[in-house]
Parts: C-alpha cells; structure tokens; sequence
C-alpha cells in the first residue's frame, strides 16, 4: 500500500543535506555507548528545503543515556547548527522506549525513519515490533465523536448564541479531528499537525473532491453567520462520508453511525440476556459504565451478574434521552419489535 508522501515543489535539498550527513555520520557512530542512530523529521520522508533540520535520534545504552541526559552530553542536543545545516539531536533508551506505549505521532514519525546505523540490528528489530500493527479503522470512532461534538453540538450552541468567532473555533477543532479520522480510515498513523493536511492529499483514499472539501472545511469565510453554517455542512458532508467508509470497510450492514459503536455492541450484548455475568462485562467495560445512560434504566448489579430487564428497556422513550443515546435505543427497539 502507498504511504502519503511529501508534495511540495519547492527546491528540494535533500541531496546536499545527506551528504552533510554521510560526512559527519562517523563522528556520531565513534561516541561512547552510541547502539543506533536513525534519520527521522522531514528528510526521512524525502523533503528538505533551508528551514529544514536533519533529526537525528541517537539510541544510547542504558548508562550512557544516564549521562548524556544529566548534562554530560558529548554533543548538543536538540537544535544545533553543525557545519552549513541546523540540526535536531535527541537521544533515546531502547529498552525503555521497548517497554512505553508509543502514541499516534510518534509511531507516525519512527514509521517514515531511516537507520543509519545498527550494527546489532537491534533498532531494525525495535522497529518493526513498534509498526507490527497498524491502525485499525473502527479506532476513528472516538475522533468521529469529538468531531461531531464540534461541528453539530457546539457549533449550533454558538450559532443560537451568536458568537461567530467562538463557532469558528469549533470547526477548527473538528476539521482537525475529521482529517485525523480519514488517517485513521487508510489504517495510517496520524501525522503530526504540521503535515496534516499536507500528507491527507496523498492517502489512498479520500472523501471525493477532497482538496475542494479541505478549501470548504478550512474555510472561515467572511466570519459571518453564513459563514458558519456553510463550514459546518461541509464538515458533515465529509464527516458523513468518511463514516459511511469506514462502516463499508470494518462492518457492513452496522445500521448506525461508526461513533456509536461501542454503545450499540454493549447493548446488543446486554439485551442478548436476562442475566449476564460480571466477567463477561468486565472482560469488555467497566463497571461505571452501568451507571449512565441508558445502561441504568434498565439494568440491576448483584455480586456476579447483570440483571437485564427488557421491558424496561423497552419503554425508555428515545426523545427523553440526550440525543446521541436517543439514535442506539430508538434502532434497538426497532431491533427488538423485528425479532417478537
């Protein structure tokens, strides 16, 4: 599968730059304790322009790593100019870095890194653990929520109000989340906010008419009331379309939208039963979950099970609930009538 690419046509120097690199790579490799060394930033992924630096991650054994970062560094570290050309020096403990939870970004990042140097294979080895899994789709689900927190719920608040300016800033949040979210649909790791938009031009699949969509979702207009209410429909248009993707790619035949999926599968397994035990909860959710909507209508704890009372849930009246929980029980009960 392609990976997203840099497209600026800029003049490129990413020659030049690497044979600066090769040049004074042999002062790096030559330092006490020094196990690997990759090129990450924008070099690794083919681009570098005069406001480019080389980023460097230098892997460290456990001592020297100690030492380089209580001030005993051989070199600078973090932004340093060495020879024609800024660079960017961070150092790293691969045992830790092995063991920590790495987000988003920074899987993004180490995806698209060189190695330069790895004498052991040890980094080639760190790596393609860290990568082993990419991105599943249905991991939008909670950026297709914040998104249409945003846009929808927000956005009509600072409509009603009148704020225009406090509304744009509501998209901008969601536009951001939503360009996150079509990522996270080509199973791609997020990039960071400074190539977001950038690199979103050359995923694999995008909402149609896409650099049309980023002009409309980026748009803030006039800052006009107007204004607001055409960048909201775009973000939904496009929020709609990325949804109805990922539901075609993940689960087919879901009748909701991807951001209540959690909801809807929970209670689908609640109504499976009359009583259901604690485990079987506890292997999926926690217990505080029973204490909100509309789990609590309907629903008694003892010491191991989940009393379900179907009846009940059957008369919670969808227009009483917060609209969200109002679309997952309105479609169950239709679910129920279908199966007496």
């Amino acid at each position: 599968m392609s990976r997203p690419y840099v497209t600026v046509t800029s003049p490129n120097l990413l020659e030049s730059m690497q044979k600066e690199l090769h040049n004074r790579l042999q002062d790096f490799t030559a330092l006490d304790g020094v196990c690997g060394i990759t090129l990450n930033g924008g070099c690794s992924r083919g681009y570098a322009d005069e406001l480019s630096e080389i980023d460097l991650v230098l892997y460290l054994e456990d001592g020297q790593h100690g030492q380089w970062s209580n001030g005993r560094s051989p070199l600078p570290l973090g932004i340093t100019k060495l020879g024609e050309y800024l660079y960017d020096i961070k150092i790293s403990n691969l045992d830790k870095e092995q063991k920590k939870p790495w987000d988003s970004v920074a899987l993004w990042d180490l995806s698209y890194a060189r190695i330069l140097y790895d004498p052991s294979g040890q980094i080639a080895r760190f790596m393609n653990e860290k990568l082993a899994q990419r991105p599943e789709r249905i991991q939008a689900e909670g950026l297709m929520f914040n998104c249409w927190w945003h846009f929808r719920l927000a956005g009509d608040i600072w409509l009603h109000r009148g704020d225009i300016l406090q509304g744009h800033a509501m998209m901008n949040t969601a536009a951001t989340q939503l360009i996150e979210a079509v990522f996270i649909a080509n199973r791609e790791y997020i990039p960071h906010a400074k190539w977001l938009i950038h690199l979103s031009r050359t995923l694999p699949w995008t909402p149609a008419g896409w650099e049309a969509g980023l002009m409309q979702i980026m748009s803030t207009g006039d800052c006009s009331r107007e204004s607001l209410i055409a960048r909201q429909a775009a973000i939904e248009r496009i929020w709609s379309e990325v949804d109805a993707y990922i539901i075609s790619q993940e689960c087919p035949g879901y009748p909701l939208n991807i951001m209540h999926k959690t909801f809807y599968d929970l209670l689908e397994l609640l109504l499976a039963h009359d009583n259901l035990p604690l485990e079987t909860w506890t292997g999926r959710m926690g217990l505080s979950m029973l204490s909100a909507e509309p789990f609590i209508r309907f629903t008694t704890l003892t010491e191991d099970l989940i009393i379900v009372d179907k009846h009940k849930f059957m008369c919670i009246r969808p227009a009483g609930l917060y609209a969200w929980h109002s679309a997952i029980v309105e479609q169950l009960h239709a679910e129920l009538h279908q199966q007496r």
